[in-house]
């Protein structure tokens, strides 16, 4: 025996004013400009999300890499030696020639004997402090290896530049596609409505 069904009885499943159309059936208002403003919101999003974030992981890894690299052929051609400064240390300034950094006056020593030279050192030393120097194969003062930090530093900065302008990039094409799609949708509006036009005036009049 059937439950008579009471007026105004609505169906548990489903929200009040919910369609009754499933989700993945097309919406008869929806135009073909419509699903591809849907696609590109989507393509958009994972772009932003994922790609783009492994894109700028990539890209400090790169740059971490290549320092870390470049470190380690330095440390392999490169020995350090300590010294003592014969003179206060000074910044090379914008001399001609001049390496960038601050320079001294330094005496060292090695199998040789006693050995000077002018060698970049830390800023504001003085003289007769002691200083680290490097020295290549041939036993001449050479530019320090970049510190272990510099890598580090390099390859984040590298990733949130590499980030910030796949943002920036991904807004303005974002901006410029949606320009275009909402001039297509007026253009299509205004042709329908010159369609539609005529019989709606003759109908309902102006």
């Amino acid at each position: 025996m059937r439950t008579p069904r009471t007026p105004g009885h609505r169906p548990a499943s489903g929200s009040p004013g919910e369609s009754s159309r499933g989700p993945g059936v097309r919406s008869p208002l929806e135009r073909a400009v419509d699903r591809w403003e849907r696609r590109l919101r989507v393509i958009l999003t994972v772009v932003t999300l994922v790609v783009l974030p492994l894109v700028a992981w990539g890209a400090g890894q790169a740059v971490y890499g290549h320092y870390t690299q470049v470190r380690q052929v330095q440390l392999a051609r490169l020995h350090p030696v300590a010294a003592r400064l014969l003179t206060d240390a000074r910044s090379s300034g914008d001399r001609r020639g001049a390496q960038p950094g601050f320079h001294a006056l330094v005496r060292w020593s090695d199998r040789d004997g006693s050995r000077t030279g002018t060698a970049p050192v830390r800023a504001w030393l003085h003289r007769g402090a002691t200083a680290t120097v490097w020295l290549d194969a041939r036993g001449v003062i050479a530019v320090p290896p970049e510190n272990r930090d510099f890598a580090v530093t390099a390859g984040v900065a590298m990733g949130f530049a590499t980030a910030f302008g796949g943002v920036a990039a991904a807004y303005g094409a974002r901006r410029g596609i949606y320009r275009s799609i909402d001039r297509r949708r007026l253009a299509q509006w205004n042709r329908e409505w010159e369609r539609v036009e005529p019989g709606w005036v003759t109908r309902y009049g102006r």
